[in-house]
C-alpha cells in the first residue's frame, strides 16, 4: 500500500530521539513492503535521512525563528499552547494540506494517516475527504488533552473521529479520552508503541563500558531518568526522593537525560535540597546516548504524574526502552505504564507524587541485586514478546486493509 503520514514532529536526524516512534512506525511499515511518505513542517535542522521513508517538509512562516509549530515547540510544558501557535495555525494547516494534496496527485495514496488529531488530523481529514481515501488517526498525548479542554478543538476532533475509518491510541488514558470525544468504539483501537529491542539490549561488557564512558565506578548505584523536563514527567518527586536515597545508599548517583522548560527549576531544586552533587543533568541526548545511559543504569525511574492542568503521560517510550535494556524500573500507577508493567513482576509501581514511596522502592532495589536482575530480565522478556515494532506494523496493515475494503464496499 501507499501511505501518507501527516505529522507535526519527527526525528530531525538519525541521532535524534524526539518523536522517534513516528519514524519507527513508518520504518516498520516500509519493512513490510509498504511505501510510506511523511509530510511534516520545515525545521532548519531537519535532514532527509531515512533510507526507506521519504520526508516532504513544508514551510508555513518566515523567518525560521517564528516556526514553532511541531517538534514540541508549540506548548508551554505540555500544558498551554503558546500564543503564537494560535496565529500560525491557519497558515500551517493550509501549507500542510496543499503539500498532502499535491503529493497525492503524484503518488495516488491508498491511505492518509494523521498523527495527533489536532492539528494534523484535521488536515488529513480534509484532504482524505476530497480525494476519497480512507483516513486513519493515531493519538499521541497532548492532542487529546487540548481537545478535551477547548471547545473549538473538541468540535474539530469530534469531526475528525466521525470521518476516520480507524483511530489508534497508545495508552488506555488516550483511548478513554477519544471515547469522551465521541470516537466510535468499533473504530477505536488500543495500540501501544513498539521498541527496538535489539538496540537497547546489552551484555555485561557493554554495561561496563557504558559506565566507564560516564565516569561511574563499578560499585556505584546509578539511578536514571530520561524524558522531557516538563511537569507531567514528575521529576521534582524523584529529586525530592534523593535526600533519603543519599543517606541510605552512599555514593549513589542520579543521571537525568533530557531538556525542557523546567530544566532550570529542577537544577535549582537539586541544589537547594542538598543533592546537587549526586545529580547530573545531561541535557538533550542523542538516541544512541539514551541506550548508553540505560546500559549504565541500575535503576530507571519514571515518576510520571497528572500535572496541574490534568495532563499526563500515556506510555512513555523511555519506559519501554528501559525495559528492553533490562533495567530494574520504578514507575508510577498511570494507566499507560500499567499496560506495560505489572507491579512486582516487571518493575515496582508506586503512587504518583509520592517521593517517599519512590525513595523506598529505589533503596529496596539498590540493596537487592537479585531482585534487580529478576525484574530486569522479566521486563526484557515481556517487552520482546509484546512490544516489537513488527507487531505495530502488522496491526496497522490490518487496519489499513479493513479501511480500504470498507471504502470499496461503499463505492
Amino acid at each position: 500500500m501507499k501511505i501518507c503520514f501527516v505529522t507535526s514532529s519527527y526525528p530531525l536526524n538519525a541521532a535524534d530521539g524526539s518523536a522517534r516512534f513516528i519514524h519507527a512506525m513508518a520504518e516498520s511499515l516500509a519493512a513490510q513492503g509498504h511505501h510510506v511518505d511523511v509530510v511534516l513542517p520545515h525545521h532548519p535542522q531537519l535532514q532527509r535521512w531515512p533510507k526507506d521513508v521519504r520526508l516532504f517538509p513544508f514551510r508555513y512562516i518566515w523567518p525560521d525563528r517564528l516556526a514553532i509549530m511541531g517538534y514540541a515547540q508549540a506548548t508551554h510544558s505540555d500544558k498551554q499552547l503558546r500564543g503564537l501557535a494560535y496565529a500560525l495555525t491557519p497558515g500551517f494547516a493550509a501549507a500542510e494540506a496543499l503539500t498532502v494534496r499535491r503529493l497525492h496527485q503524484q503518488e495516488h495514496y491508498d491511505i492518509v494517516h494523521g498523527h495527533w488529531v489536532v492539528p494534523n488530523g484535521v488536515v488529513a481529514a480534509w484532504v482524505a475527504r476530497r480525494v476519497r481515501r480512507p483516513l486513519v488517526i493515531s493519538l499521541h498525548g497532548s492532542d487529546v488533552f487540548f481537545a478535551r479542554k477547548q471547545p473549538i478543538l473538541r468540535r474539530a476532533a469530534e469531526a475528525v473521529f466521525g470521518q476516520a475509518a480507524a483511530v489508534t491510541a497508545c495508552s488506555p488514558s488516550l483511548y478513554d479520552g477519544a471515547l469522551d470525544l465521541n470516537a466510535a468504539p468499533d473504530r477505536l483501537h488500543l495500540m501501544p508503541y513498539g521498541v527496538d529491542t535489539a538496540r537497547f539490549a546489552a551484555d555485561d561488557e557493554q554495561r561496563s563500558q557504558a559506565r566507564r564512558s560516564l565516569d561511574i565506578a563499578p560499585d556505584q548505584t546509578v539511578i536514571a531518568f530520561v524524558g522531557r523536563l516538563v511537569e507531567k514527567k514528575g521529576v521534582p518527586y524523584l529529586i525530592e526522593a534523593l535526600s533519603a536515597i543519599k543517606d541510605a545508599i552512599p555514593g549513589a548517583i542520579c543521571l537525568i537525560g533530557g531538556s525542557g522548560d523546567d530544566a532550570g527549576s529542577l537544577a535549582a531544586q537539586a541544589k537547594r535540597s542538598g543533592v546537587g552533587e549526586m545529580v547530573r543533568f545531561l541535557g538533550a541526548l542523542e538516541w544512541a546516548h539514551v541506550a548508553r545511559l540505560l546500559h549504565a543504569a541500575d535503576i530507571f525511574v519514571a515518576p510520571s504524574i497528572h500535572d496541574s492542568e490534568g495532563n499526563a503521560d500515556g506510555l512513555p517510550n523511555t519506559v519501554l526502552e528501559a525495559m528492553a535494556a533490562g533495567c530494574a524500573i520504578v514507575a508510577t500507577h498511570l494507566p499507560g505504564i500499567e499496560s506495560a508493567i505489572e507491579d512486582g513482576v516487571h518493575g515496582v509501581l508506586v503512587d504518583e507524587k509520592d517521593a517517599d514511596a519512590i525513595a523506598q522502592a529505589v533503596i529496596r532495589l539498590a540493596n537487592d541485586a537479585t531482585l534487580r536482575r529478576q525484574l530486569g530480565r522479566a521486563a526484557q522478556d515481556h517487552v520482546r514478546a509484546t512490544f516489537g515494532w513488527d507487531r505495530v506494523a502488522a496491526t496497522l496493515t490490518d487496519l489499513y486493509g479493513a479501511a480500504l475494503a470498507d471504502a470499496q464496499c461503499q463505492v
